[in-house]
């Protein structure tokens, strides 16, 4: 089955369980996080993890870009 694409970011859910510690799960790739996943922020919703945050008079014209750089800790 081929995967679906996401060319931008989303979020995804974890749980603590018992004996394996935190879990994740995504539901719209349908399966659970792994290496290739990036996480940037962590919330208890979306605005606790919004990438950015402020007041603006318009958001016409305005771009949002991620430049990632791996390091392997």
């Amino acid at each position: 089955a081929a995967l679906a694409q996401q060319p931008a970011g989303h979020a995804w859910a974890e749980a603590y369980v018992e004996g394996l510690g935190w879990v994740g799960f995504d539901p719209f790739m349908n399966r659970c996080p792994d290496e290739r996943y990036v996480r940037i922020a962590v919330g208890l919703d979306y605005r606790d993890a919004q990438p950015v945050t402020g007041l603006g008079a318009s958001a016409a014209g305005v771009e949002i870009s991620v430049v990632q750089s791996p390091e392997l800790v």
